[in-house]
């Protein structure tokens, strides 16, 4: 398995959340459903990265995105 941070992905690409900083609390994830397991696809990357997730797009900031742990599905972006 190959883990990157989230910060590393690039638009168009999918990944999937396993896991997060464990310094830092899971509640600041689960409150914008960020959860281990589930898949994201980049949107963009204009300082936050931008993901969505079936019908919910969500902008995290790049501090918080350096703290999420993420599985490569889509090597190149599309």
């Amino acid at each position: 398995m190959d883990m990157k941070k989230l910060t590393d992905i690039k638009p168009g690409q999918r990944c999937k959340i396993i896991a997060f900083d464990k310094s830092l609390s899971r509640c600041n994830f689960a409150r914008f459903a960020l959860f281990e397991g589930k898949v994201i696809k980049c949107v963009a990357k204009i300082g936050p990265v931008i993901v969505k997730e079936n019908d919910q797009t969500i902008a995290i900031g790049k501090k918080m995105s350096e703290n999420i742990f993420v599985e490569m599905l889509d090597e190149e972006a599309v």
